[in-house]
């Protein structure tokens, strides 16, 4: 080591630019080095570099995007597809396909940073009406300052300062504040109007990009639908696509499963008890808080978890008003989770003694919930966390067994609290699943079918606008369907109309075999998103899978008669489809006698998602104030 170091020092000594310390001369012969070693490395850097910014011409994954042959993040998918039908949209009308083609091409093998870059180049309208914004305000600044420094020489009434400002660009046209104090008043209505009318705008353009996310949503569950779905799915889907599934009336009906026994359900065999899966001999431990079932009596099964009291006002006042008899049945939340006033209310409708009058039966289900994470959640997040029920089913031995069930959201498991519901009833019972928030009564909505006598055997479907609406056009319910069953098993269903699975009508035999096939569309497909409860509903009726329309001889289960009603021709009217227009023009809404009405000027029985039109919101929401008015009184139900 000391002969290397004092070779290095002669060698040195020798060299060139004499004077110079040595340690200066070794500090130069460094820099030489790495000089030389970056050029020698310069051709490997480059490449490495390459291939860490995804700009390698094969367009395999680097650092950012995962390594070669990696799957693309949903994000980036997303980002890409959006980009790609923005960039076919710009360039359709051009004739250069081959650059556009190129272009295309180029855009999905984007880096981040390039992508990014593209991003902030795009026009912002936000970002522009904030500029614009700040621009006028300042000009705003400026007067008031030289107002300021005038020492009160300007007319109080033409002065600026203290004048309400605006906290949005409301364009070229109308300054986000007034000329001066005396023009304050009809600027602020001129404000208002011109705020309305970009909500309207923003409404409008926020549900466009909504549609188009939506529509990329399916086709990126299109694409990966055999990788999100179990192999339980996969053998389900393959049988239904091996058999070609037609309309209802072609369809070959599903062949019977063995079940376990239960007391009142021997006879179906069609789809298991949904207490099966707790094993064999599970028993049902889930019972009233309150509240006792007439068994002959018609009945009402409603979920209705989280509300204040104003929404059980409506929904029972408006019941009783129009001379119904009869139970209703809801799973509210537990009591120290009530709203105030929630509990006395409704008990002071729970009377089981007498046969007359509204009976209120109440259920509280204990949940243990999830985020999608799987992180514990506080309650059901309006629907978007995965929940599991607790206590509802026990052994033979009546000790409670876990819920056999993955977490899925309570709109999908609600069928299963209306599934024990419903096997409280007799046959001949009539039995109608309902929303609760969004409902409003008008008639007894089983007038029409208690004239006709004792029936049995009958389920009733009631479906949205087919003009307004179908599968195909609506992201959501197309959305729904094809994440659970597959597009090539639903793709023929998207030019029927939606059928609404909030607003359901039968006997309770019936219904009870529509509940268990419900029930077993989830342990089949497993599809928890929120809303899939609805493509279920509309697989089982387009599947054929609830007997045929109208047809007496055929049956599936205790399903003897399927009744399919369109829009604003049943018992219940789904009026969300109509909202392009208010229902006034329609000629669904008689405003003098506040009334919702069907097509052919009759009452609408039930007016299921009157929320969505602002006048029969505004009479709903007044009746809601009377109600409330009359219970805080002690005098419920005398309007």
């Amino acid at each position: 080591m000391a002969s290397t170091a004092l070779t290095i020092t002669n060698l040195v000594q020798n060299m060139c630019l004499p004077g110079v310390p040595v340690a200066l001369k070794l500090v130069l012969l460094s820099f030489l080095a790495f000089a030389l070693l970056m050029v020698l490395t310069a051709k490997a850097r480059r490449a490495h570099f390459h291939y860490k910014h995804n700009k390698n011409n094969n367009n395999e994954g680097g650092l950012i995007r995962g390594g070669p042959g990696m799957p693309v993040p949903l994000v980036e998918q997303l980002a890409q597809k959006l980009h790609l039908q923005n960039n076919i949209n710009s360039n359709k009308n051009t004739n250069y396909q081959a650059n556009e083609d190129s272009d295309s091409a180029a855009s999905a093998s984007l880096s981040s940073m390039e992508a990014t870059k593209r991003m902030l180049a795009q026009p912002s309208k936000f970002v522009d009406a904030e500029k614009k914004l700040k621009q006028q305000l300042l000009h705003l600044l400026e007067k008031q300052t030289t107002e300021q420094k005038s020492n009160g020489e300007v007319d109080p009434n033409l002065s600026v300062l203290g004048v309400k400002i605006s906290n949005r660009y409301l364009g070229e046209d109308l300054l986000p504040y007034p000329e001066s104090k005396q023009a304050e008043e009809e600027w602020e209505h001129k404000m208002n109007q011109r705020k309305e009318e970009l909500r309207k705008q923003d409404e409008i353009e926020w549900k466009a990009l909504m549609e188009r996310y939506n529509e990329v949503m399916v086709d990126y569950v299109e694409e990966n639908e055999h990788a999100d779905h179990n192999a339980g799915l996969h053998e389900v889907e393959q049988d239904v696509i091996d058999s070609k599934p037609l309309k209802p009336q072609q369809h070959k009906q599903q062949q019977p499963v063995s079940e376990v026994k239960h007391a009142k359900s021997d006879e179906n065999t069609t789809w298991p008890a949904p207490s099966k899966m707790a094993g064999d001999d599970a028993t049902i431990l889930l019972k009233p808080a309150f509240g006792t079932h007439r068994p002959l009596s018609n009945a009402i099964l409603v979920f209705a978890e989280g509300y204040d009291l104003s929404i059980y006002l409506s929904f029972v006042e408006s019941l009783a008003n129009t001379g119904y008899s009869g139970d209703v049945v809801f799973s509210i939340s537990n009591e120290s989770k009530l709203k105030p006033g929630v509990k006395e209310y409704l008990l002071s409708k729970s009377d089981s003694q007498s046969d007359k009058g509204v009976n209120i039966i109440a259920y509280e289900v204990e949940w243990t919930c999830f985020k999608k994470s799987g992180e514990s959640a506080r309650g059901s997040g309006e629907g978007i966390n995965h929940c599991k029920m607790n206590s509802v089913f026990g052994d033979s031995a009546g000790n409670p067994v876990d819920d056999p069930r993955e977490p899925r959201p309570v709109a999908t498991a609600r069928y299963e609290l209306y599934w024990i519901w419903s096997l409280q009833y007799s046959k001949e019972s009539w039995l109608m699943l309902l929303d609760v928030r969004d409902v409003w009564f008008q008639l007894d909505p089983f007038e029409q079918v208690n004239a006709r006598g004792k029936v049995t055997g009958e389920l009733h479907l009631f479906g949205e606008n087919a003009d307004a609406v179908r599968i195909g056009t609506s992201a959501y319910n197309k959305g729904w369907l094809v994440t659970a069953y597959g597009r090539k098993t639903v793709s023929s269903y998207f030019d029927e109309p939606v059928i609404c699975s909030g607003s359901t009508m039968g006997n309770q035999d019936a219904i009870e075999t529509y509940l268990r096939a419900m029930v077993a569309q989830f342990d089949s497909t497993k599809c928890k998103s929120k809303g899939c409860d609805q493509g279920f509903h509309n697989y089982l009726y387009y599947s054929g899978q609830l007997g045929k329309v109208d047809d007496e001889t055929t049956s599936v289960g205790s399903i003897s008669k399927l009744v399919v009603h369109e829009q604003g021709k049943g018992a219940i009217n789904n009026l969300g489809a109509l909202r392009t227009k208010p229902l006034k023009e329609w000629g669904m809404y008689d405003a003098e006698k506040e009334l919702v009405l069907n097509w052919d000027g009759s009452t609408s029985p039930v007016a299921h998602q009157y929320d969505r039109d602002k006048e029969v919101n505004i009479m709903v929401k007044a009746k809601k104030k009377e109600f409330e008015q009359q219970w805080r009184l002690g005098k419920p139900n005398s309007a």
